[in-house]
């Protein structure tokens, strides 16, 4: 017998307690107290109570009790053999009753709580004749991160049963039990942090098990759907329109999808623009978890480059409407003078010298405006089989007499692999004599052009090059090529590059051009070939 079980034993009989008989207990928790401290001890008593079904488990066959404490030695709990705990119950040991020597006389609790160590009581060293049955085994903890809530966790047994190693399994136990109770609280902490984040963040969540149940449903997916979290929570993803096929994809084929805009309209004023993300979720053996997925909410920026889009428009009109008013102004201008000459005039020779006249700049101005609609509005191509070859050919001996009289050559340089494409060809025409009169005009003397042309390597498109050695431009003015009304001649209106640019863009092709001022510019017009 131990030191501090022999001093309760002491006590006891100084108190004058009767070992014959266990008195009525002489504190007590009433209900709700019992209640209050159940609750501030919930977290710890369920832990408990998943440790002792797996040792009562382990146990089974013999009459066993575990009691559970709070650090004032008041019983929580009781977990066990039914007929034993109604044993017990007859000598007063139930819960909320308070376990001291008052009352129990020499006890596990008290000596537990007293010492802060194991304490085990074998049979006759209990100070009650009743107890000298029985077997008790009691540890106390202490959870400093859990709140600083103590207690005691104690086996109660019969003699007959008594098994030293009671007390290592206890303390394995409580070592369990803070374990277990550190990770809860980890996984809590880390679970409000994961809350707070996802329900403050300006991204729509969702995420669903394996089978597409939502598991998560944050605020901005409340609003960004119109769906309440109660009303989707533990129900199927793919009813959702906007957005359920894509979870089937990813839950079904493991696909992952990434800037998929999606437009969620509820109302004439209400509309939400978004750009979907999904990502299937899997372990490191890669089996499928769930999915995860967000809205990231574009609706501003939407709204925002749709101004600027108008805005540019806008500007583009009046642009070109400044452009095609000053053009037209200055044959209108010379229009109205020879038309004041004519009034003025009895001469018939003079007469007739401006009607031709009046009539050049009228056609001139019918040639600015076709030009100007052509520009806007380019017709569909009539897309024909052409011998590319002869094609180019051709185009090449109608603009030779221009490049004579800049002493300027037209070479030629064809991919002979290259023989028929499907293409307009007035319209491409039209391109190409641009392109190669703008050449001829950036030469001041001695200079050369040349067409070339090549087939990409999956032979569906094809490019034909134009290269001088004139003039070349700036990166500023290289910018502007395509505008309407920008030129860089002196004489020149500023459509001829937009039209060719339209032209090119209606064969579903594409126009690109480099230069260095100085040394020369290269055109590069690639079209399909059928």
């Amino acid at each position: 017998m131990n030191e501090w079980i022999e001093l309760s034993r002491q006590r006891c009989r100084q108190r004058g307690l009767d070992p014959t008989q266990i008195s009525q207990p002489v504190f007590q928790l009433s209900e709700m107290e019992l209640l209050e401290e159940r609750e501030r001890y919930h977290d710890i008593l369920s832990v408990i109570q998943y440790f002792a079904d797996k040792t009562l488990s382990m146990l089974s066959g013999k009459p066993h009790l575990i009691i559970v404490s709070n650090n004032s030695g008041y019983i929580l709990d009781r977990h066990g053999d039914q007929a034993y705990k109604s044993m017990v119950a007859e000598f007063g040991i139930h819960d909320g009753i308070k376990c001291d020597e008052a009352f129990m006389g020499t006890n596990v609790v008290t000596l537990a709580l007293e010492e802060q160590m194991p304490i085990q009581i074998i049979g006759a060293e209990h100070y009650h004749v009743l107890l000298e049955n029985a077997a008790c085994y009691c540890v106390p903890f202490y959870f400093p991160i859990y709140h600083d809530l103590s207690g005691t966790v104690s086996i109660m047994t019969s003699v007959e049963h008594h098994n030293h190693t009671y007390l290592a399994l206890l303390s394995n136990m409580v070592d369990s039990i803070e374990r277990e109770l550190s990770l809860r609280l980890t996984n809590h902490n880390q679970n409000l942090i994961q809350q707070l984040v996802v329900n403050n963040m300006r991204n729509g969540i969702i995420m669903t098990d394996e089978r597409g149940i939502i598991t998560e449903f944050n605020a901005y997916a409340e609003k960004i759907t119109g769906r309440n979290r109660e009303s989707v929570i533990h129900t199927p993803v793919f009813p959702f329109e906007h957005f359920g096929s894509y979870f089937y994809q990813g839950l079904k084929y493991g696909k992952q999808f990434e800037n998929i805009e999606l437009s969620f309209r509820y109302s004439l004023d209400q509309n939400y623009v978004c750009l979907f993300d999904l990502l299937p979720i899997t372990n490191e053996n890669g089996e499928l978890l769930g999915a995860f997925a967000q809205f990231r909410d574009i609706t501003d920026r939407v709204i925002l480059e749709r101004q600027f889009i108008n805005a540019e428009k806008f500007s583009a009109i009046g642009k070109m409407a400044a452009g095609l008013a000053h053009e037209i102004r200055n044959p209108l201008t010379s229009i109205i003078g020879f038309f004041q000459l004519l009034q003025q005039s009895n001469n018939p020779q003079k007469f007739q010298n401006y009607v031709g006249l009046i009539n050049t700049e009228l056609q001139n101005m019918k040639q600015l405006v076709s030009d100007f609609v052509v520009m806007a509005k380019p017709s569909t191509p009539e897309r024909k089989a052409i011998p590319i070859k002869e094609f180019l050919q051709d185009t090449i001996r109608f603009m030779d007499s221009q490049a004579i009289l800049k002493n300027t050559s037209i070479r030629a340089n064809f991919d002979e692999e290259l023989t028929v494409a499907w293409i307009d060809p007035a319209q491409v025409k039209q391109v190409l004599v641009n392109l190669i009169q703008n050449a001829i005009d950036s030469i001041e003397k001695n200079g050369f052009i040349q067409l070339s042309t090549e087939q990409d390597t999956n032979r569906s498109h094809f490019k034909i090059i134009i290269e001088d050695n004139g003039v070349g431009m700036t990166k500023e003015e290289l910018a502007q090529i395509v505008n309407p009304f920008f030129t860089t001649k002196e004489n020149g209106v500023g459509l001829g590059l937009s039209i060719c640019y339209r032209i090119v863009e209606n064969h579903k092709g594409n126009m690109t051009a480099t230069s260095r001022k100085g040394i020369g510019t290269r055109f590069e017009v690639t079209l399909p070939l059928s």
